[in-house]
């Protein structure tokens, strides 16, 4: 199978790097604009295809796929055009830079048959896959709140502001792992390097079980944090993605509130019991994201697409009804624009 990959700028030689490795350079083809990337990319992988027109290399009947790691404003127009030349598309995340626009790809895409996947990366992360499977066995009991905190210093993007670029990973971590997309959303930020571009922002969503869930991101922080934490009536789990040793750890702690015995005694005890941390594979989420995606097209995989068009665009709504509550200063609902309970049943569920 031969694949264009477009784009060679912060994320595309990651993409590229694993492709090779997968399938051998031969079988990559390589869409780029800068004559200097090419040049360095031909240096390093001299069998490679290199072209600067996604439209020219669409007419090689020998590409079946597109891999796109470009802007997120061109998201939406590069993937339609791919889709509308009958190729399948994985799109770096998050799917559109509007619902509008990511509704219209993964309508074009199931219209036409064809796989559409969103590179939300950390949903093949052995280490979310772990979380995953202590939710699935019950290990945690009933889910009761999620934090996640996402800071570092940058990197700023252009076109984008910080809910966009990095709420999008917390986002993808939290609806599969709950098995649900939010319904409210509130947002409290700021726009300190441009007033209109958020740097920081607080995030409260709603799921439709109860479920709270804060997400804080920033391009403004003193140091690099990457933490999710799900509280539940039996345990709790805390991810850490910075801590190599122990990413993923358990603790058995909780709160116990015994019947009381009479009507005005009502007490509560607390629970300190042990904490385990469980050994998680070390395998590259990106080359694990690839294969998933090759295997969706030859229809190999042993469950649906894990992150396909209509995930991605539960990502999208929740981005855009994020960064609407900062400019309408409020509290806003999440729209379902293509509803379908069944589109994701590989979520895993409480």
């Amino acid at each position: 199978m031969k694949i264009a990959i477009v784009g060679l700028g912060y994320w595309g030689p990651n993409l590229l790097r694993n492709l090779v490795a997968l399938q051998g350079p031969e079988s990559v083809v390589i869409v780029e604009k800068s004559p200097a990337r090419i040049a360095a990319i031909a240096t390093q992988y001299p069998s490679l295809t290199c072209s600067t027109s996604l439209e020219q290399v669409l007419e090689d009947e020998e590409v079946e796929a597109v891999i796109l790691a470009t802007p997120v404003s061109t998201h939406a127009e590069l993937a339609l055009a791919a889709l509308r030349a009958g190729r399948h598309v994985l799109v770096e995340k998050p799917l559109a830079a509007s619902v509008a626009d990511a509704v219209a790809v993964v309508e074009c895409a199931e219209e036409r048959n064809l796989v559409l996947m969103v590179g939300h990366t950390f949903l093949f992360s052995p280490r979310v896959e772990l979380m995953a499977q202590y939710l699935a066995d019950g290990s945690l009991g009933r889910i009761q709140y999620a934090t996640s905190s996402r800071l570092n210093l940058g990197l700023h993007q252009r076109d984008i502001g910080v809910i966009w670029d990095l709420a999008s990973h917390d986002f993808s971590i939290l609806f599969h792992l709950l098995g649900e997309s939010p319904v409210l959303v509130q947002t409290a930020g700021r726009g300190v390097v441009r007033k209109d571009n958020l740097d920081v922002a607080f995030i409260t969503l709603t799921f439709p079980s109860g479920i709270l869930a804060s997400v804080d991101v920033s391009w403004l922080a003193p140091r690099k944090v990457r933490n999710t934490v799900l509280v539940g009536n039996r345990q709790m789990m805390v991810y850490d993605d910075l801590d190599n040793e122990g990413p993923v750890r358990i603790y058995d702690k909780g709160v116990v509130m015994p019947d009381p015995e009479n009507f005005g005694e009502h007490q509560l005890t607390y629970r300190h019991g042990d904490m385990l941390v469980p050994f998680v594979s070390p395998r590259e989420p990106l080359a694990q994201e690839l294969c998933h995606f090759l295997d969706c097209i030859n229809g190999a995989a042993s469950l649906p697409c894990r992150s396909d068009g209509r995930f991605g665009l539960r990502v999208v709504e929740a981005l855009e009804a994020a960064e609407r509550s900062w400019r309408e200063g409020g509290q806003v609902a999440v729209e379902s624009t293509l509803p379908d309970p069944s589109s994701s049943p590989d979520l895993v569920r409480r």
